[in-house]
């Protein structure tokens, strides 16, 4: 039977779930280094918020090289290998304050339902999860593999849930979780409700320019954020 009124939450990783010390860089890094002799790296370019093809093909452009999708997917296909080897090696991924409690109280919540909408393809999304134990609580989303564009991800999302949970949410019950003001324009650009969190690269300020419908510091207040993701 299914629940008369479902809610679908769908988290961003890196910065509101958890963080992974710079290894994603790192292991792009040493990707694209291997790959191009003398690559230049663009040091500046702010990941947050960014699709993994997004940043790949950014990457690419600043040195120069010619950007094709074939080669895109390549690199991602190494991203992934590379990045596994060095989750393994480096430290355990910091998940950020209240995440663990917050993701058991809305995965036994009647009519909650969890999900991603992350610019990580779906490989690195799953290993940067199972490094942090938090893989359990997700097991649909939408990837940075399966558009360049974040806000493709969020209906990508959307119909994988309707799917695998056999649930219709209506938009008003399906809320976007993220650090970024691209989770924001994620959910504004797709009429989604949205829970913007200051644990990642943005400052409070940046976050707030772009009029997010809710804004915290983190999740570690459990009975307030509840409170506005439950509309209790």
């Amino acid at each position: 039977m299914s629940p008369m009124n479902p809610k679908l939450f769908l988290f961003d990783i890196d910065g509101t779930l958890i963080s992974t010390h710079g290894i994603p860089r790192k292991a792009m890094r040493t990707v694209l280094q291997r790959r191009f002799a003398d690559f230049n790296y663009d040091d500046n370019f702010n990941f947050s918020g960014r699709t993994d093809w997004e940043i790949v093909e950014h990457l690419l452009r600043f040195d120069k090289k010619e950007v094709n999708t074939e080669l895109i997917h390549e690199i991602l296909r190494e991203f992934s290998i590379e990045l596994e080897q060095e989750l393994k090696d480096g430290k355990k991924p910091y998940i950020h304050p209240g995440v663990e409690v917050l993701l058991q109280k809305l995965s036994v919540e009647n009519d909650g339902y969890l999900g991603l909408v992350t610019g990580n393809i779906e490989k690195g999304a799953k290993l940067k999860l199972h490094a942090a134990g938090l893989s359990h609580f997700f097991p649909i989303g939408g990837y940075g593999n399966d558009s360049k564009n974040r806000d493709d991800l969020a209906p990508i999302a959307i119909q994988r849930a309707a799917a695998y949970y056999k649930i219709k949410a209506d938009k008003k019950n399906i809320w976007i979780i993220g650090d970024s003001i691209y989770d924001v324009f994620c959910a504004q650009n797709n009429k989604l409700r949205c829970l913007a969190v200051c644990t990642g690269w943005t400052k409070f300020e940046e976050l707030q320019a772009v009029n997010p419908e809710y804004l915290v510091q983190d999740l570690s207040d459990l009975q307030n954020i509840l409170k506005i993701l439950l509309d209790e």
